[in-house]
């Protein structure tokens, strides 16, 4: 029986080292005493060889190592602050302006530049060869088409080399279409005076000189004059119409009076009264147009 205990307590060594200290340590005392090693003093053996492991363990670990914390930090610090969004931003997601020391991310820079090509074709057209800094008023930083190829899309690339070009056309000579589902670009570069065009694009009549619809029949004096709500198709052809039938506008309300008979004092739906003749207020005196 004591020979199988014995070979019992050698088939425990393993790659542990205190698993073989304590395999060699019980079997030289069962040997020297010539009995089996109690359970109490197993555990004691165990407890002991483990306490001392540890110690061996801890003793060879380099002190002030903190893998997690440097992990941490290096984290951080490959990750850049944007001045617009007030983002931490990976710093391959950043964009230098150039001539200041701001720096934005990508993101951000495209939204402005998209807004600013935007207002350059709703507003203003000089000055977009290059954009000032998004993030101070007086920063001398700018933004330079080139430089922005990389980072933009292909599509606002285009808008903005359009933008580019139509700022090189004089304004005496660049016209566009004023339907809003067009607004074609057009030059005239002949020096005559134009008042009626037809849109390269769509094909619709213009007037030039009003940046309007073609208004037949409507004098571009009288055009400008009329309210934004009249200047539709049907309000011209309206218009047309009474001057051909020689109709007179009342002055107040606008509404159009024929007179079919009678004298030319008219006395409107209003209540305004006016001279169908010069469409001047009628006063007791007013007989210039008799």
């Amino acid at each position: 029986m004591s020979e199988l205990m014995e070979e019992a307590s050698i088939s425990l060594f393993c790659d542990d080292s205190y698993l073989c200290l304590l395999s060699n340590s019980s079997s030289e005392e069962s040997a020297d005493n010539g009995t089996l090693m109690s359970d109490e003093k197993f555990a004691e053996e165990l407890q002991f060889q483990e306490t001392l492991m540890a110690s061996i363990i801890t003793s060879n670990t380099p002190r002030g190592d903190s893998p997690p914390k440097e992990s941490k930090e290096a984290g951080e610090s490959s990750k850049s602050f944007c001045e617009i969004c007030a983002e931490r931003r990976e710093n391959d997601q950043m964009f230098p302006i150039q001539n200041c020391s701001h720096s934005c991310c990508i993101t951000c820079i495209t939204r402005y530049i998209a807004a600013n090509i935007t207002k350059m074709g709703n507003v203003h057209r000089e000055n977009c060869t290059v954009l000032t800094c998004p993030v101070g008023l007086h920063c001398e930083g700018i933004l330079e088409i080139d430089a922005c190829r990389e980072i933009v899309p292909n599509d606002l690339i285009s808008a903005w080399d359009y933008a580019i070009c139509e700022s090189m056309i004089d304004d005496s000579q660049k016209f566009y279409c004023p339907y809003k589902d067009c607004s074609y670009l057009m030059v005239n570069d002949s020096g005559d005076f134009i008042r009626e065009a037809e849109c390269l694009s769509c094909r619709r009549l213009l007037c030039v000189q009003c940046n309007a619809p073609w208004h037949s029949g409507v004098g571009c004096e009288e055009f400008n004059g009329m309210d934004a709500s009249e200047r539709g198709r049907e309000d011209l052809l309206m218009h047309q119409l009474a001057k051909e039938k020689k109709w007179q506008r009342c002055p107040t309300c606008k509404f159009f009076v024929e007179k079919t008979e009678g004298c030319l004092h008219m006395i409107c739906r209003c209540g305004f009264q006016f001279c169908y003749e010069c469409g001047g207020t009628w006063t007791s005196t007013h007989g210039d147009c008799r």
